[in-house]
């Protein structure tokens, strides 16, 4: 199973108001909810044939932050509470990277899946809002995608701000596989074994690795109440599971260090003390990047705005507030 995926949750709206007495107000309060929820812009960028699908959320001016999900291959809805969140003040771009959501393929192979694109992309976007530079946020896979893009073009990113960690290396991707398996249990390795069958695999191989995934839910928070909720909310059509062999086979031993030395844009490292990807991973990416703020969320996964949202706020949003 690749392991990049941040297996975040879908997008739910829950809207909760108290009874009024004045029925007319009230009626008012939750027309104002919902005309506050429409308000998006959708877009999409064409590059080398390929239609690739975004939605801005937030205010009609301000910096944009690029939202990027986890993966590769996972929907952006996994975002949406980081967008939220974040849309209160700036404009965020829900990216649908190649190979989700709208922004289908015709083909899933190193032509089409490869690091290289998924920047150039980035790149496309940028140019079509005429916009100078991005605040990228980025999860998991899109921490990698992130870094890489800020490292590769650096006059283009204002700031990096990575909640939950991506390995920088293949070697590093192979330390956050070895952590998830530590952390199933005998049940969860059970199935995951019974979902591991070739002929499983054969007959119905989309299933079965949704299935390998919804197992490892458990592994990716400290909170296992947490990990339940995530286990049942969890949707197959979020994800594309043929872009995750697709990059591993066009990139083989990745190791993006090299370009982690040429960002220039101040860096946030937002990590979970529990997070599988380990914290040799991410401290190394700090010794690496000039401009870079190291911070650790206790008692906390792989997706910290999920699990410890109070920390995870203060600190994003105390990094943001230095910008110059």
């Amino acid at each position: 199973m690749i392991v990049f995926w941040s297996v975040a949750p879908g997008l739910h709206i829950i809207v909760s108001a108290m009874l009024a007495a004045d029925s007319t107000n009230h009626e008012q309060e939750l027309a104002d909810i919902g005309a506050a929820q429409q308000k998006f812009i959708d877009g999409k960028v064409t590059r080398d044939g390929v239609d690739l699908f975004y939605r801005i959320v937030g205010p009609n001016s301000g910096d944009y932050v690029l939202v990027l999900s986890g993966g590769p291959g996972e929907d952006i809805h996994s975002m949406q509470g980081i967008a939220d969140e974040l849309g209160k003040k700036y404009r965020c771009i829900m990216w649908e990277q190649r190979g989700t959501g709208r922004s289908k393929l015709h083909g899933y192979d190193p032509s089409t899946i490869n690091l290289n694109a998924y920047m150039e992309d980035i790149e496309a976007l940028r140019r079509q809002l005429h916009t100078e530079k991005f605040i990228v946020v980025g999860n998991s896979w899109g921490m990698i995608l992130g870094l890489a893009y800020a490292g590769t073009h650096p006059d283009a990113v204002r700031a990096v701000v990575t909640i939950g960690s991506g390995p920088i290396t293949s070697e590093y991707l192979a330390v956050f596989s070895d952590n998830q398996l530590a952390r199933l249990g005998a049940c969860e390795l059970e199935g995951r074994d019974f979902w591991k069958d070739p002929a499983r695999e054969a007959a119905n191989p989309d299933r079965a690795a949704f299935e390998r995934l919804r197992i490892a839910a458990f592994a990716y928070f400290y909170d296992r109440k947490k990990a339940l909720q995530m286990q049942a909310e969890l949707d197959s059509r979020d994800y594309n599971f043929r872009v995750p062999p697709a990059f591993l086979k066009a990139e083989g031993k990745y190791d993006i260090r090299p370009k982690l030395k040429n960002i220039v844009a101040p860096v946030l490292l937002l990590q979970g003390r529990q997070d599988l990807a380990g914290e040799a991973n991410i401290c190394e990416a700090h010794s690496l990047i000039r401009h870079s703020t190291l911070a650790f969320v206790d008692k906390c996964g792989h997706m910290p705005w999920l699990e410890q949202p109070e920390q995870t706020w203060k600190i994003v949003d105390d990094f943001l507030a230095r910008l110059p």
